[in-house]
């Protein structure tokens, strides 16, 4: 947890990130990531220099580790952008609840706490009155209010990111509707632009059930 000791294990892996981070720059900073290597951690001079060390070998990508980690970046910037557009400082801690889309990973969530200052992060089936949010691939995040709030303003920015969404996903709509498009496109193009018109339409349907959640 934060500001507690680091242990061993995390400690140990966090070295051997920065020592194959330094194996990859050395043929290009060989002097200067020499002597950050052996600051590191302890050496048996130059049988354990840098410029013997082993290069680093491949490995399989975790994808799941990577996705996730997308997602919370932007769980972060939606904070983030909640305190700019209702100008609340950085040192005033917020609660957030979640409306989950099946699936979502919680693996990062004691750091979205720590980044987002959150006195309190939980997780709900329906969102609540009075509340910003924001959605990130189908989630809905709700911070309550902490002072009153400009209805008017909030409107016409729901009403700006729905008329770009509708663009966006009629763009996308007409690309899946060109023929020429559909037999010459690889695979995974086509995958990933049905992808983008649901994500699209999803949140469109939430963007006009947080509208609709506003006071007349």
């Amino acid at each position: 947890p934060y500001g507690e000791d680091i242990d061993s294990t995390t400690f140990e892996a966090t070295v051997g990130v920065f020592e194959n981070l330094l194996k990859l720059l050395h043929p290009f900073m060989p002097f200067i990531t020499e002597e950050v290597w052996s600051f590191l951690r302890p050496r048996n001079g130059a049988a354990e220099s840098l410029c013997v060390a082993p290069w680093p070998s491949a490995e399989t990508p975790d994808e799941s580790l990577l996705a996730g980690f997308a997602l919370f970046a932007q769980e972060v910037n939606g904070v983030r952008n909640v305190r700019k557009d209702n100008a609340l400082p950085n040192k005033e801690a917020l609660a957030m609840h979640i409306v989950e889309k099946e699936g979502r990973s919680r693996r990062f969530d004691p750091a979205l706490v720590h980044l987002g200052n959150l006195a309190q992060l939980d997780y709900i089936t329906e969102k609540p009155a009075n509340v910003n949010s924001f959605f990130v691939e189908g989630s809905e995040y709700c911070i309550p209010f902490t002072r009153e709030v400009d209805v008017d303003a909030e409107k016409k920015k729901i009403d700006e990111e729905l008329d770009y969404t509708r663009g966006f996903l009629q763009s996308v709509e007409n690309k899946l509707r060109n023929e020429k498009c559909i037999n010459h496109a690889p695979p995974a193009v086509l995958v990933s632009e049905r992808k983008k018109q649901r994500d699209a339409q999803e949140k469109i349907r939430l963007l006009e059930e947080k509208r609709a959640s506003l006071p007349s």
